[in-house]
């Protein structure tokens, strides 16, 4: 080792203690802020608007990116975590329901089968068929609930910061690369993405972290020309792409990057090529083994793709057409409605070969529009829908500036590594289809990319406005040890640490309990941090859980119209004090929605019965609502 080697090593173990505490401090801020009774609108304010937000929020970031020192990156990701953490705030403050969240906290529609499935595997049960599909995610979600004693409020919280982390990391390598600017576009563009699906229990919140790791990794190995930071990096996107399947086809483009980076004088390297495979294949293999440990082996992975596949080959008319065609197979099995789904499409492509083209195009065409179903569909606000339309095109004018620039430069790297990857993207775009991506969330794992394009614009136009040359868009080297040991670190806790909470949990034996004729019998765990107690005045509060004022749960709400105002009545019935509940059967392996009244629930953390009809509410019936009548702690046997 030489002398210089000796001296760096001294100086970054010198740092590192420095560089915990200001980890600590950041995260402490971040707690503190979760915890306080931050009002309800502040949170909502940067959940929903986005032209008043931005006026605020770049120039606070601008600011403070520019600090030096320890003080400066102190700051900088304070204010991050906290940017990050208020609309989850908002969230639990107002509680507000969203297609994924009822009263700001219980999970909905898909959110709470993968909610659900990791309260399974923390029983000592597996996930079920649905969760089968993607266990990545649910195997995270699962070590966060082991931990904090199925503390649903703390497990969300450590998400959040998670995703914060993970985008601050990325955003400190940008600004090495671009400057403080489009560094501080790069991270809030990246926050606009994330807020909508603050607070749920989705897939993306694996997804974009693993997908942002990932991008760091990359970038820094097309610069340093590095063959085994490529494979880690492809071995982290690999997983992303698991955890929150999405453009898959950028995998095949960048392991021929790869192929071509490191071909030296050859015009292929064979190496490269089969090195990074192996990382790629890898990632699969480490999803299977999640699934093969952990998963009903009665489900199936990425059995819903077939659904889209149909959907594109039908002319792009989006994957609940198989359902319309053949609504029989909705009383199939996943597995068994997946292969006959896979038959289908291939009758269909032969007697329309052509709708597969059709329906291609059609996805190209909505991607790069700047519509709610575009590349920039996740940009979006309470305000005029103009508006939107106009923030989108003009990231979506930056991301075109960012490709031309990048094909200027593609001789050089990372230029070229942007080009395949965008390549990639753009050749998954028809079987990924941005009208079902829900604000493109079936982008998650890739969406830093496009990101990365709207700032590489952003630098070009830099250039140009201040007469800069050509020179200014060399990088220089990315240091991604950080973005390296977070993504790797992240991975292993969800697979390692699933494994081990699914090897030491195991059933317990269920008590005996009945319920009065006519009613149905739940047992299930009430622990802290899964129950919402609306309230009229505040007062009474259920300590350890979520406590919203009647007004707002009334006021706030997104999607599903009918039964939001159902279970507002439903509450408004009680006398205006009731708490909601989404707990896991034990008998029955169900998640059922439970409106209990606020003078029955149990304020401990114990087994419970729970004595339930389904709500009178037609409505709130079909969605799976239940109306308790008692809940009684039980006594182990």
């Amino acid at each position: 080792m030489t002398s210089d080697s000796k001296t760096s090593m001294k100086l970054n173990l010198t740092r590192f203690p420095s560089i915990v505490l200001m980890v600590l401090a950041a995260l402490l801020t971040y707690a503190v802020l979760m915890m306080l009774p931050v009002p309800a609108v502040v949170g909502l304010f940067v959940r929903y608007d986005l032209i008043l937000l931005s006026i605020i929020t770049l120039p606070v970031l601008f600011l403070v990116f520019r600090a030096k020192g320890r003080f400066g990156t102190l700051v900088a990701l304070g204010l991050t975590l906290v940017l990050f953490a208020l609309p989850v705030s908002g969230l639990w403050r107002s509680g507000g329901s969203e297609p994924f969240i009822i009263g700001g906290l219980l999970p909905f529609s898909d959110a709470a089968s993968y909610y659900s499935d990791a309260q399974r595997v923390v029983e000592g049960y597996r996930f079920s068929a649905f969760s089968a599909r993607r266990p990545l995610f649910p195997a995270l979600l699962t070590v966060l609930l082991a931990v904090t004693g199925q503390n649903l409020l703390v497990s969300i919280g450590v998400l959040c910061a998670v995703i914060a982390i993970a985008c601050y990391i990325a955003s400190r390598e940008m600004q090495r690369s671009f400057g403080t600017l489009p560094a501080v576009v790069f991270l809030f563009t990246l926050f606009l993405f994330y807020r909508r699906i603050a607070g749920t229990t989705m897939t993306e919140n694996l997804g974009l972290p693993l997908g942002v790791s990932a991008f760091v990794v990359l970038w820094s190995a097309a610069k340093t020309k590095k063959l085994w930071l490529t494979a880690a990096g492809l071995l982290l996107l690999t997983l992303a792409l698991n955890a929150r399947a999405g453009a898959f086809f950028i995998l095949p483009a960048l392991i021929l990057w790869a192929g071509f980076c490191f071909r030296g004088k050859r015009r292929f390297s064979i190496s490269a090529f089969a090195v990074t495979s192996c990382a790629v294949a890898l990632g699969f293999m480490l999803n299977m083994l999640v699934f093969k440990l952990i998963a009903d082996p009665g489900g199936m992975v990425f059995s819903n793709f077939s659904y889209t596949l149909y959907g594109v080959v039908a002319g792009g008319k989006g994957w609940m057409q198989i359902l319309i065609d053949h609504p029989e197979l909705g009383q199939l099995d996943d597995v068994a409605r997946s292969a006959r789904t896979y038959e289908l499409v291939f009758e269909s492509w032969k007697a329309q070969p052509f709708g597969l083209v059709i329906g291609a195009i059609r996805n190209w065409f909505d991607y790069l529009m700047p519509r709610g179903a575009g590349a920039f569909g996740f940009i979006r606000g309470d305000q005029a829908g103009w508006v939107n339309y106009a923030v989108r095109s003009l990231l979506s004018i930056l991301a075109g500036w960012g490709l031309v620039t990048a094909w200027r430069f593609r001789k050089s790297e990372p230029y070229a590594l942007m080009l395949w990857a965008a390549a990639g993207i753009f050749l998954s775009i028809p079987f990924v289809p941005p009208n079902d991506s829900n604000q493109m969330r079936v982008y998650a794992a890739t969406v830093v990319f496009l990101t990365g394009f709207c700032v590489m614009g952003l630098k070009a136009v830099l250039g140009l406005a201040f007469r800069k040359t050509t020179q200014s868009l060399q990088f220089p080297e990315i240091n991604a040890k950080p973005a390296l040991v977070f993504g790797f670190g992240l991975a292993a806790l969800a697979i390692i640490g699933a494994l081990v909470v699914k090897a030491a949990a195991k059933p317990e034996a269920l008590p005996m309990a009945e319920c009065p004729p006519g009613q149905t019998q739940f047992i299930s765990h009430f622990t802290p941090g899964t129950l919402v107690r609306v309230t009229t005045t505040g007062q009474d509060p259920i300590s350890g859980q979520l406590n919203v004022p009647i007004d707002f749960f009334g006021s706030v709400s997104e999607g599903y119209a009918e039964m939001h105002a159902a279970l507002v009545s439903a509450v408004e019935g009680l006398g205006g004090e009731a708490v909601l509940a989404r707990p896991l059967d034990l008998i029955s392996m169900e998640y059922p929605l439970l409106i209990i009244p606020a003078d029955v629930v149990s304020r401990e953390p114990v087994l419970l019965n729970i004595c339930a009809q389904k709500s009178p509410d037609a409505e709130l019936s079909l969605r799976g609502y239940w109306q308790a009548s008692s809940v009684t702690a039980l006594e182990n046997p």
